[in-house]
């Protein structure tokens, strides 16, 4: 509320200019108006309030005839009082709320002359007039001033807006991301750990509620991690996703050959890797067709390596489902992800990611 009232009497909104309409009621004070008088001048400025929030609200071709009436009212009421000058000076400050243009230009010079002819229409000493002109200057200036500020103001909240909107796409997008990750892999087995389950419920019924009791353990760890992913609290560590992937592509019939010799890792990297670990072992499980893999990773001065790859049927590319998703978070990272033929038969996943001095290691 204070925030939102300090924005209305901010001295760039134009309604706050109403205030000089003060100016018109001085002459008062030495020589009042008669009943007939007063009600015809608060008649007239009340219309004229109206007029003068209605067009500078819409900023349009609206105030152009809102000045008009300004000027009028400025000259019906100036053979009556001297305050009726301060019309002419609202003239020149609505023309300069409005963009800078040709017409505005044109009327601005008319509010000038018509004060101009004041010496010679109403016998108004020329310095009056002179201060007149000097005043509706400095109105004109100043609305200028307040609307490039109002501008650059609405310019900066939509900026603003729009970072936001961006911010909250790109949240959005990691969530997606994450989730996919993190429940691709988990699903896919649970599925099969499920349907090993039901053919081994009559021939090997320990073995069944061994294979139900660890559904239950992965699913558990499963809804932890959603939460956590949609906080955007997880932090994944490589070498817990790697023996993860091992035990679960294992768990299917696969033997897995598992070395990770990289161990300078910052958190950051260690989770884009994991990440990767478990996105190309989920595909191994759902399409490879595979019987033996390898998750390896190699570290240098220069950076580190993960390959993932399998001797199944091959065929993977990166697309815009979970390794497109993966391609996009490693170079955030300023890495490269490249999916291509293993040698001999399968896919071989290639990950590279230079090394990272500025943040602590995982």
């Amino acid at each position: 509320m204070i925030e939102r009232m300090r924005t209305l009497l901010s001295p760039n909104r134009p309604w706050v200019h109403l205030v000089y309409l003060g100016f018109f009621f001085f002459a008062w004070l030495y020589q009042p108006p008669s009943p007939d008088e007063a009600l015809i001048a608060l008649a007239a400025m009340a219309g004229f309030v109206a007029l003068y929030i209605f067009s500078l609200r819409r900023r349009d071709w609206t105030v152009y005839p809102a000045a008009l009436v300004a000027g009028v009212l400025g000259f019906a009421f100036m053979p009556v009082t001297v305050g009726g000058a301060v019309y002419l000076v609202f003239a020149a400050a609505m023309l300069g709320w409005l963009p800078h243009s040709r017409l505005r230009t044109a009327g601005l010079v008319a509010v000038a002359l018509a004060i101009l002819s004041t010496v010679w229409v109403m016998q108004q000493p020329l310095v009056y007039v002179l201060a007149l002109l000097i005043l509706a200057a400095i109105a004109a200036a100043g609305a200028a001033v307040g609307a490039r500020r109002h501008r650059q103001e609405a310019e900066g909240a939509a900026r603003q807006r729009q970072a936001s909107a961006r911010a909250a796409e790109a949240e959005r997008q990691r969530i997606a991301r994450d989730l996919h990750d993190l429940l691709g892999h988990t699903l896919s087995v649970v599925t099969l750990k499920a349907d090993l389950a039901s053919r081994l419920f009559d021939a090997d019924p320990e073995r069944a509620r061994s294979e139900l009791a660890e559904i239950q353990s992965i699913s558990r760890t499963a809804l932890a991690e959603v939460r956590e992913a949609v906080a955007g609290l997880r932090d994944r560590s490589l070498d817990s996703a790697a023996e993860e992937a091992r035990q679960h592509l294992e768990a299917t019939g696969l033997t897995v050959s598992l070395r990770l010799d990289a161990t300078d890792l910052t958190r950051r990297q260690s989770t884009a890797l994991a990440m990767v670990v478990r996105e190309a072992a989920t595909n191994i499980v759902r399409h490879a067709g595979a019987s033996h893999a390898t998750i390896r990773t190699a570290g240098d001065a220069a950076g580190v390596e993960l390959t993932v790859s399998d001797d199944g049927r091959g065929g993977a590319r990166i697309g815009d489902g979970g390794l497109g998703g993966l391609a996009a978070r490693i170079e955030g990272l300023s890495g490269r992800l490249a999916v291509k033929p293993a040698a001999g038969s399968g896919t071989l996943v290639r990950v590279w990611l230079p090394a990272d001095k500025g943040e602590s290691h995982a």
